[in-house]
């Protein structure tokens, strides 16, 4: 079989054509969509020495049958699956842990397809596609002399396949809500415990009370100042808590001119109809990924409301199945999202650094499935509670 597939290094997303692109992301992955990705290229948010795009893909008569889209790392910023003290270890060890290869999307902690397949491969194909694209990155990365190979936030199906091609599995977790059917918020409402609800009532209460027009905008609603807008909400935010932002005001035009189909914005302004702050987020089908939000002035509940009421709102009324709101989550627990499963793999190649980190990632997943399962038992959620 492996005759039939040529498999190929580009440094470039302009290799690609987007349409044969985005025809192999499934609609649970749309971060991976090529609009997205060259888009963070284009605007030079990624390319330089901090991601470096490895970008392994596979033609059959011309046909783009897969691509493993992956970036030379110098540091582990942007990532959000924590290897800090391996890079430590390693550093004690007088061993260089940088460069090392990541396959993510960048500054992007929303789990998806990794490995992007044609949706008209047989299974028998795409597993082997699948090991293919994996051995010639581990291939790569050894020529380069990288220390490791690192799939972040992958899907658990894809953890097999990695697995079987030497790499070992990390378990994490993040906080997801579900849509069980809901015809309203209210119903939603009634499937937490009375203080939770309570709560969120009195939270969403105060917010309307509060004089603020609040909107959710999509499609030909968002305009080019919307994007001038929610970068100054992302700057303000990131600023505050992390310093220099990873984005910059041309790659939010740049998804305003790209990506807008795919965006909802959910923007606050006060009664002259200045901004006050507003959640950026990013849909495909079912799926709704929260991801950037702001406010120029502190109001309290409007947090809340923007980045998960509001979502959830949207996601009962057009019947989509899940909202993800990235990174950490106890504010989101509380609020009627479910402790789930994040999955990475990661390939060692140093023997002895590799036989340190597996042993400490078996005792990793024993802790994960323990914390994932007390999480759920304290859940608002009564059908959790109950187990």
């Amino acid at each position: 079989m492996s005759e039939i597939f040529e498999i190929r290094i580009s440094h470039q997303f302009k290799d690609f054509q987007k349409e044969e692109w985005n025809l192999l992301v499934p609609p649970d992955s749309v971060f991976q969509e090529y609009e997205f990705l060259a888009g963070l290229e284009k605007t030079g948010c990624i390319g330089n020495s901090d991601w470096t795009p490895v970008l392994v893909s596979s033609r059959r008569e011309g046909v783009l049958w897969g691509v493993l889209p992956a970036y030379v790392r110098s540091d582990s910023y942007g990532e959000y699956i924590f290897d800090f003290q391996w890079a430590n270890a390693f550093h004690r060890a007088g061993i260089p842990y940088y460069p090392k290869l990541t396959v993510a999307v960048p500054f992007t902690p929303v789990t998806g397809s990794r490995i992007l397949l044609h949706p008209n491969l047989t299974a028998q194909e795409r597993d082997f596609l699948s090991s293919e694209l994996l051995q010639k990155l581990l291939q790569f990365g050894k020529e380069k002399e990288t220390s490791s190979v690192h799939l972040l936030f992958c899907k658990e199906e894809e953890q097999k396949t990695g697995i079987q091609n030497s790499f070992a599995p990390r378990l994490s977790h993040q906080y997801h809500w579900f849509n069980k059917g809901f015809a309203s918020f209210d119903e939603f409402l009634s499937t937490l415990v009375k203080d939770r609800r309570k709560t969120i009532r009195q939270e969403r209460r105060k917010i309307s009370e509060s004089g603020l027009n609040i909107q959710t905008l999509t499609g030909d609603k968002i305009t080019e100042d919307h994007a001038h807008t929610f970068y100054e909400f992302y700057k303000d935010t990131h600023s505050k808590k992390w310093g220099q932002p990873y984005l910059n005001r041309q790659f939010f035009l740049e998804m305003y001119h790209t990506f807008r189909h795919r965006l909802l914005l959910v923007l606050a302004s006060d009664l002259s109809g200045k901004p006050i702050g507003g959640s950026w987020n990013v849909f495909r089908d079912g799926f709704l990924f929260g991801r950037y939000w702001g406010a120029l002035e502190h109001i309290p509940n409007l947090h809340f409301e923007c980045c998960y009421y509001r979502l959830i709102d949207y996601a009962i009324e057009h019947k989509m199945e899940r909202v993800e709101a990235g990174a950490q989550g106890e504010h989101k627990f509380l609020r009627g999202y479910e402790a789930v499963p994040m999955y990475s793999l990661h390939h060692i190649y140093n023997e002895q650094g590799r036989a340190a980190i597996e042993s400490y990632l078996e005792r990793e997943i024993v802790m994960e499935r323990e914390n994932i399962s007390a999480y759920n038992a304290q859940s608002p959620i009564k059908a959790l509670r109950e187990g």
